[in-house]
């Protein structure tokens, strides 16, 4: 017994880069996840940095001042935009939300009215809406809040008592003012406004009653179990090499990039039929909509299996064994997976973590299916996560290309 586990640990360990692996598959996770929910924790509290545009209708003194003042939050950061320009960039889903001063709010805050004030926001990025939601109404409290209510003091003791003097009345504003001067330099934040009324909260789409859960779960889902097999599909080169069948290959007339290339065809059409035969399962039984373009859907799927392919390739090109190839490959899936929001929802990252997605060929296919399924986006607005797609598969074949060849003339 004893002689059979050092039999295999010494096969275990004759291969280093395969052992390094094992272990870091596991420190990988576990600094993904640590930063990930580290970060929530710590951002309870204060929310990362969230851009929002603005559409100032009023243009007074009072809306450049409350915007200059969101402006100069750490969670919030400002971009000026007209009206229209500022919805399609929601429902093109460039931009979380939309905040709007309508004509009339600096009258409104004067006269201690409901300020008309409203927040339009990307109905696919829900819950990251209502954190950014209760940052804007807490932070608008801080500012309106202690003016709003002065107001409404001032007019209601003008309406009930309109005997009193001019002077008695500047001496009830200034005390007034002494007594508000501590909440609205922001010592004190209890302005005793429950919440900002005329904030309203408008969810934009072009189309209606999008089920956006089951396309996260559809899109992050079938790429990362894409990924894990094409990854298959090209270790199975390096269990062709081990056990001799690569070598016979060579001896005929193949080039080593025709058999590459084989492989590839190979990958992209069992990818294709994958995506294709999750789709269908969606729609059938979980009742994702069908309502979308035929031939927009088609090009992310091809886009998505040739990135994909080009991915498995790529593993199978870099590596020196079958073992070394299975554990890179489930290093790197995973870590992309996560990164690009197959595992965990963009929203829910740190800052930085949400930047580094886009080195995640799973973010764009995972957008691709977004534009597709849910924004209905015309063919200008989705075509460049195609085309970058389709340039990632194409730069991890030509590197293959190079590293294949070399690898395959030592079989020989």
């Amino acid at each position: 017994m004893i002689e059979i586990a050092f039999k295999d640990l010494k096969i275990f360990f004759r291969d280093i880069k395969a052992v390094l692996l094992s272990f870091l598959l596991p420190i990988g996770l576990i600094t993904l996840f640590g930063l990930t929910f580290g970060g929530l924790t710590e951002s309870s509290g204060s929310q990362h940095q969230t851009n929002i545009l603005v559409t100032d209708l009023d243009s007074t003194a009072t809306t450049r001042d409350v915007i200059a003042k969101l402006d100069s939050l750490k969670e919030i950061s400002i971009t000026m935009v007209g009206l229209e320009e500022g919805k399609d960039n929601i429902m093109n889903g460039n931009r979380l939300g939309l905040l709007v001063f309508y004509k009339g709010f600096a009258d409104s805050v004067e006269n201690g009215k409901t300020q008309p004030i409203e927040l339009f926001y990307d109905e696919a990025r829900k819950m990251e809406a209502g954190l950014i939601q209760y940052a804007l109404i807490s932070n608008l409290m801080k500012i309106l809040g202690p003016k709003t209510i002065k107001r409404k003091v001032m007019n209601s003791i003008r309406t009930k008592y309109p005997k009193l003097d001019t002077d008695m009345m500047s001496q009830i504003e200034g005390d007034m003012n002494e007594q508000f001067a501590p909440a609205e330099s922001g010592k004190d934040n209890n302005g005793g406004i429950g919440k900002m009324g005329g904030l309203e909260i408008t969810g934009l789409a072009r189309k209606q009653s999008v089920n956006w859960a089951l396309i996260q779960s559809f899109a992050g889902t079938a790429v990362m179990m894409l990924l894990f097999s094409v990854a298959a599909i090209g270790s199975s080169l390096l269990s062709e090499r081990e056990d001799g069948t690569l070598k016979r290959l060579l001896y005929s007339p193949i080039s080593p990039i025709h058999i590459m290339f084989g492989k590839v065809t190979f990958a992209m059409v069992v990818s294709v039929i994958q995506l294709t035969v999750m789709y269908i399962f969606s729609c059938l039984a979980l009742g994702m909509d069908t309502a979308y373009n035929v031939f927009y859907l088609m090009l992310v799927i091809i886009a998505t299996a040739f990135a994909c392919s080009g991915f498995g390739i790529f593993i199978a090109a870099i590596s020196t064994s079958r073992k070394q190839a299975e554990g890179m490959a489930t290093i790197v899936i995973l870590l992309m997976s996560a990164i690009g929001g197959s595992m965990i929802p963009i929203y829910f990252m740190p800052g930085f973590m949400q930047k580094t997605a886009v080195i995640s060929l799973n973010y764009w296919s995972i957008q691709g299916f977004y534009d597709v399924l849910g924004r209905d986006a015309s063919f200008g607005q989705f075509i460049y996560k195609v085309g970058i797609l389709m340039g990632i598969g194409a730069l991890m074949m030509t590197i293959s290309a190079s590293l294949f060849k070399r690898n395959l003339l030592k079989v020989v």
